[in-house]
């Protein structure tokens, strides 16, 4: 069989996936071992509104990586797919959209009416987001595709909140939350964007204290370096000079980057330890523009070193300053509505005016009455919706509430009794998770939106509450049915904390089912359930709690906490093992992609370009959790790769007449000896060949053989280690330096006389007799394509488009190399065993003696290089060393003259060659050189290697100077000044070279 010549991507993306997903083999009952593992992922839901971005891209390609692995491990998989309703985004999108078309907003058409539009828009658009997911040649059961507002997954939701209100653990209060005056909602913290603002201004304004006070009181120093107190002396004829700087002190400044906040304004605050104001606390000042007079409090909050001392309590419009006002039972006067704009209680001079016109007539006024100290030039931080960039503004509002103390407390003890959930990487991710869980707040769960799950709590005339699953249940506990519904939906997260368990089937109800998980889905079992749950009957008790979660730091806190609180409340089981924390995909400058910045990355783009495949496995070359930058350089590099997989492939299915890849179970002595099963690493059994392995004397094949089995069992067992701990940098580089470098660059180089025909009569291990034969050359064959067909297995998690491509052209490919979880399955490569590596197979010794042969040619490759010899230039190799590193390349005597075009080879102790000839220096203390004469012309060489010297000196110097530039170094991005560093390492290993390539020519 012949491949085309060039890989084409689209071709091999077509039609595979298609098949897969119709042939079920992403279910987890295409698996039919009774005694199965489960494995379950659930992905992280993308809104249903969104399109794949790169974050998306690596966070679903490390996912199916590690199913497809653990698929072909024998495990029941069950990759989970489902999309999040996304409340804001989803409303903002169909009132954007009801407004252009009918030109009406929400309000216009009624709750109910554009709630329909809102389902009509998400079953019309919002699938999107799942055909790009197939693209990425995701293997998610489709059949199990889970919505955040799917009839099930809203009854988990009610049932849940229900309980946490009977429990108490739910309740309606007024607190300080996130509200957003253009949305008119509350916004959750990850809705929250902070943004630096240089051109801030920060205020000091003065309060006056109140008459009956300030003629005895003791005040602060009025220095303005101190930067706290403005005053008026008096009695300066009266008091000595240190009593001067204290006495007669008037005002209390305060400074603020919100004046118009001072309006609601209950106490101003000082540190009880701070000696400028303790003969303060308990007084009172004049707030000016308010005719009210409010207390001088003490609290350990206030940091005595920062600004003047004193801070302007506003409990209304801070969280901080509410807690204080919990603390002390200040009043928490509202002087704004849901708009942003000023309410009555901000006064008649301020009310209906916006939030930036009041702050701008605060100032003017307390600038007329003398009372503004002065203005600064500040950068503040100011928190952004996320959707539409407004301001939020911190507002005391009445809100239904989760209080967090006991699920907090969960959580912490599965940490401290059982170190649950792991985290990779562990640091800073582990400290960070719990610093945050142990000072956990209140948690703010209703939006005043229209689309999501609307809050199951009913109303009568007199605001009695009821809170129930059903409406009907509400009527009941009412006694009428005069009742409303509370009209705030949930926030998102809500639904999504329940996540691991609400798409397993979990409702509330109690669901009956096999003790053994192993049992539960996919086989057959006289277990029934108490309930008639169809596909969803088992779920829940074979795959919770899932094996890992993979997901970005940024929703550490608003997710990951919480499913964890959640699973550990309500099924009282973690909800998984592990948290795999991937990095964040940069632009090409470092930079975090935006739409803002217009520097996004569209995946599909990338898709179209180099290739699905290609693009997954520069995704998953990203070391674990750490951001990186995007470059195509890199994925270019990995479409190079593919070609090199393609161009492998065509090479040995040119060369296949009479083989066919190994599929029998072999006896130790016949893979030892064959070593055309010794390759074969999934259809042994790996005990069987150890135990007898030792037993065999190996004998019969070639060092490359032997070598090439080594090298593929060694990288099998350490692709295993790598995602058994999730270093998938580490995987992918085993699997290219093995593929490119050991299989493709030396193997195939080392046999390609034996599986294309030509002269085998000189190559070391073979009788005469074997060597002339068509079964030696169908054996060579058989092995070549056996160990092509166990790479592209370790490849396909990976890269499963072009392994299943090419794997389905190999001949000898059936179900026979399937794990024997999937015997009655059409042949395909993602049922395949996957190669876990045999002990028994890993030869050290030939391993040893290869890297000797290997860095032989290569070292003689490079002086060739180095040294401008013709490759049709036939060289002499002396060597000297060792006798165990002569006998090596005496064995290895006609591949080693092939490989590096020589013509002898010369072994020795001690070298004896010409003055001008050019050394390098072998492991164990052996020496190469190859003598010049009659090689090269040594005038025009020397001329030559001068002119290299001097061009890559000016570029070293250059280098030099940027990187001695410490403002260069601290201003470029990481990665271009390591790029700058490399390649500073590499110049000078270049020079060096040269100058001694140049000295060796020079004593002639």
């Amino acid at each position: 069989m012949e491949l085309p010549k060039a890989y084409d991507p689209k071709e091999a993306e077509k039609t595979h996936y298609q098949v897969w997903e119709a042939n079920g083999y992403f279910a987890p009952e295409v698996n039919k071992d009774p005694n199965a593992e489960p494995y379950c992922i659930v992905i992280p839901p993308p809104n249903v509104t969104g399109s794949l971005h790169m974050g998306h891209a690596l966070q679903h390609t490390i996912m199916d990586v590690l199913t497809r692995w653990k698929r072909m491990l024998g495990y029941r998989t069950l990759f989970l797919i489902g999309v999040d309703h996304a409340g804001i985004s989803t409303q903002l999108m169909v009132t954007r959209q009801l407004k252009k078309e009918e030109h009406k907003s929400p309000q216009d058409i009624g709750r109910e009416a554009f709630t329909e539009k809102v389902w009509e828009w998400k079953n019309r658009y919002g699938g999107e987001i799942t055909r790009q997911i197939r693209r990425e040649g995701l293997s998610v059961d489709w059949a199990r595709e889970r919505f955040t507002m799917d009839p099930r997954l809203s009854k988990a939701v009610r049932e849940v909140f229900v309980r946490l209100y009977e429990e108490g653990w739910i309740y309606r209060g007024t607190r300080i939350v996130n509200w957003c005056p253009r949305d008119k909602t509350v916004l959750s913290d990850l809705e929250v964007k902070e943004e630096k603002a240089k051109d801030g201004r920060l205020f000091y304004l003065r309060y006056p204290i109140s008459p009956s006070f300030s003629s005895s009181s003791v005040l602060p120093s009025t220095s303005r370096s101190a930067g706290s107190i403005t005053a008026e002396k008096v009695h300066d004829d009266e008091v000595n000079e240190e009593t001067k700087r204290h006495e007669g002190l008037k005002f209390v400044v305060v400074a603020t980057t919100r004046p118009e906040t001072m309006l609601g304004d209950t106490a101003v605050a000082v540190n009880p330890n701070d000696d400028r104001y303790k003969n303060l606390i308990g007084q009172t000042v004049d707030l000016p523009l308010t005719g009210r007079t409010i207390p001088i409090i003490a609290d350990e909050y206030v940091e005595s070193e920062f600004g003047t001392g004193a801070v302007k309590i506003t409990p209304a419009h801070d969280a901080n300053d509410w807690e204080i006002g919990e603390r002390h039972d200040l009043e928490k006067l509202v002087v704004m509505n849901d708009d942003a704009t000023m309410n009555e209680n901000a006064g008649a001079d301020f009310a209906g005016l916006d939030r930036f016109d009041a702050r701008a007539k605060v100032v003017e006024r307390f600038e007329e009455l003398g009372l503004l100290e002065k203005i600064e030039d500040y950068e503040v931080t100011l928190p952004h919706c996320e959707r539409c960039k407004t301001i939020i503004e911190p507002l005391l509002s009445e809100q239904w509430f989760v209080k967090m103390d006991e699920m907090r407390d969960l959580a912490l003890e599965l940490m401290l009794e059982k170190g649950l959930p792991h985290f990779y990487p562990e640091v800073p991710h582990k400290k960070v998770y719990t610093t945050w869980l142990e000072n956990l707040r209140d948690w703010t769960i209703s939006r005043q939106l229209w689309w999501g799950h609307q809050i199951p709590a009913w109303y009568d005339g007199d605001g009695n509450v009821y809170v129930a699953r059903t409406a009907d249940e509400a009527y009941e506990q009412a006694g009428t049915n005069d009742l409303r519904q509370d009209e705030d939906v949930l926030d998102t997260w809500f639904s999504s904390a329940l996540w691991p368990f609400s798409t397993l089937g979990w409702t509330g109800e109690e669901v009956k089912g096999p003790k053994s998980k192993a049992q539960s889905v996919g086989v057959p079992s006289d277990a029934s359930s108490s309930l008639d749950l169809g596909p969803w009957a088992l779920d829940l008790q074979t795959f919770y709690p899932t094996n890992v979660l993979v997901t970005g730091r940024d929703i550490l806190f608003l997710w990951v906490s919480r499913m964890v609180m959640s699973g550990l409340k309500f099924i009282g089981e973690r909800p998984f093992d592990d948290v795999v924390i991937h990095g964040t995909v940069l632009d090409k400058n470092g930079q975090r992609m935006s739409k803002t910045k217009a520097n996004g990355i569209d995946p599909l783009d990338v898709f179209e370009k180099y290739g699905v495949d290609a693009t997954r496995i520069t995704l998953a070359g990203s070391a674990t959790g750490v951001d990186f930058a995007w470059r195509d350089e890199r994925v270019e590099s990995f479409r190079n790769f593919a070609n090199k997989i393609w161009n492998a492939t065509r090479f040995c299915l040119m060369n296949s007449e009479g083989a066919s890849v190994f599929t029998s179970v072999f006896s130790s002595s016949s893979v030892i000896n064959n070593n055309a099963g010794a390759a074969v690493l999934g259809t042994t059994d790996e005990n069987e060949i150890n135990e007898k392995a030792g037993k065999e004397e190996k004998v019969g094949p070639s060092l490359a053989d032997r070598w090439i089995t080594s090298r593929l069992n060694k990288t099998a067992k350490a692709v295993n280690r790598a995602l058994e701990t999730y270093q998938f940098h580490e995987a992918v580089q085993l699997l290219y330096h093995f593929f490119w470098d050991d299989f493709c660059d030396w193997y195939i180089e080392l046999v390609k006389d034996e599986i294309t025909g030509a002269d085998v009569a000189d190559l070391p291990g073979r009788n005469a007799t074997a060597r002339e034969s068509a079964d030696a050359q169908r054996e060579s064959r058989t092995r070549i394509l056996t160990v092509l067909e166990q790479s592209l297995r370790l490849l396909h998690p990976f890269m499963p488009y072009l392994t299943e491509e090419l794997w389905q052209k190999l001949p000898g490919t059936s179900n026979a190399l399937h794990n024997t979880a999937y015997a009655v399955a059409d042949a395909t490569i993602m049922l395949a065993d996957f190669p876990k590596g045999i002990d028994a197979l890993i030869d050290e010794e030939a391993e040893s003696e290869m890297s000797a042969v290997i860095e032989l040619v290569t070292k003689v490759r490079n002086i060739r290089s180095e040294m401008n010899i013709k490759p049709a230039e036939r060289v002499t190799i002396h060597v000297a060393g060792p006798t165990d590193i002569q006998k090596i390349f005496s064995e290895n005597n006609p591949q080693i003259l092939k490989l590096a075009r020589a013509d002898k080879i010369v072994l020795s102790e001690k070298l004896d060659v010409p003055k001008a000839s050019a050394k390098a220096v072998l492991t164990g203390g052996a020496e190469v050189a190859l003598p010049l004469e009659g090689l090269i012309d040594f005038n025009k060489e020397r001329e030559r290697l001068g002119n290299q010297l001097e061009k890559l000196d000016v570029e070293l110097q250059r280098l030099n100077g940027q990187l001695s530039n410490q403002n260069f170094v601290e201003r470029a991005p990481s990665e271009k000044v390591q790029d700058l560093k490399d390649r500073q390492a590499e110049l000078q290993t270049q020079m060096n070279a040269l100058k001694q390539n140049l000295e060796a020519i020079s004593i002639r």
